[in-house]
């Protein structure tokens, strides 16, 4: 009898870390998230928090779009002191934003966008124009 109901009470505790293994992941993947220069993907956006200042991280992406030879649209881009949005066009006449968002002086809160829809070729160009910034940084 005792040892079933040693059986039982480890049956139940496995059970327990099973049904809670999904919010412990959810807490860590969250704080990960969080952490500066952590990229994710949410829809068709790359996001990223740099420790840079706006400026600093204004004149990356200019710098970025113009390695990669993209077209900049003026008349949509804008910039503050608390951020900025910077609009192009790429050679497959897609739509390429970069979003910044002043978090604190130095840190910034970077988006970018390519194209209209989530694909892997859009996600590897919004990677590529990161890889440009960050190298500008």
């Amino acid at each position: 009898m005792k040892v079933l109901k040693r059986v039982a009470i480890g049956f139940a505790l496995v059970a327990c870390l099973a049904m809670t293994q999904g919010c412990f992941l959810f807490v860590v993947g969250a704080v990960a998230a969080g952490a500066a220069g952590t990229v994710s993907y949410v829809g068709n956006e790359l996001h990223v928090t740099q420790e840079v200042s706006v400026d600093r991280a204004w004149s990356a992406a200019n710098g970025a779009i113009q390695d990669l030879q993209f077209s900049l649209i003026t008349s949509k881009t804008s910039k503050d002191s608390t951020g900025g949005t910077l609009s192009a066009r790429n050679a497959k006449d897609q739509p390429v934003r970069i979003q910044l968002a002043r978090t604190s002086d130095r840190l910034t809160e970077i988006r970018i966008r390519v194209g209209t829809f989530d694909t892997s070729e859009n996600r590897a160009t919004a990677q590529l124009i990161w890889d440009k910034m960050k190298s500008r940084m």
